[in-house]
């Protein structure tokens, strides 16, 4: 399969609505209820495919957080995913559930997020993304900036999120995947909604 379509691949399995709620009942200390939407955008907005994430506990869904960008980019024949941030993110809450507003997103309301970009390998038939060593990746929360180490794994029904959020000085993890994978299983599949052009 070449590079073009292995990035149509990864983007198909990772549109959907997602949910770990397996999991969570399985080891409620460590993994809180989530649902996860990955959804594509339209497809001039970047000049490639990508798609908006956000995340919401499953007892607040009208409460989603962490939106973002996710763009699938080709260089060399290697397949990468570069993150973008929302200039104002609270202006997109939930959009993951609404179609026409993710219609509406342009250039102008998003800006990439530094340093936050995923090699992607295709192994044991599933995709995995990682930063590279030396990469730092950090966005704004709250008006403070945040470091965060990025990473997933994903197949035809599962998104697995290694995302998880560290102390800059010592490289902690202090929120999200800090013992394992979130492991979610996609309950809606939104990938008839990528536009290649």
């Amino acid at each position: 399969m070449n590079s073009s379509s292995q990035l149509l691949q990864l983007a198909s399995w990772m549109s959907g609505e997602y949910s770990n709620r397996e999991q969570s009942l399985d080891q409620p200390v460590w993994f809180v209820n989530l649902v996860w939407w990955q959804r594509p955008i339209p497809f001039n907005v970047l000049g490639s495919i990508a798609i908006f994430a956000e995340q919401a506990n499953a007892l607040i869904l009208d409460r989603p957080y962490r939106q973002r960008i996710l763009q699938f980019v080709e260089n060399d024949g290697k397949i990468q995913v570069k993150y973008w941030g929302f200039k104002d993110p609270v202006a997109w809450t939930g959009a993951g559930r609404d179609r026409d507003r993710l219609n509406q997103i342009n250039i102008n309301d998003i800006e990439p997020l530094a340093g936050c970009l995923l090699d992607i390998s295709f192994v044991n038939g599933r995709y995995k993304a990682e930063m590279s060593k030396d990469a730092k990746c950090c966005f704004q929360y709250l008006n403070e900036s945040r470091q965060v180490v990025l990473g997933f794994e994903v197949s035809a029904d599962e998104f697995w999120s290694g995302d998880r959020g560290v102390e800059a000085e010592t490289g902690t993890a202090i929120w999200g995947a800090i013992m394992d994978f979130y492991k979610f299983k996609k309950i809606n599949d939104f990938s008839s909604e990528i536009a290649h052009h």
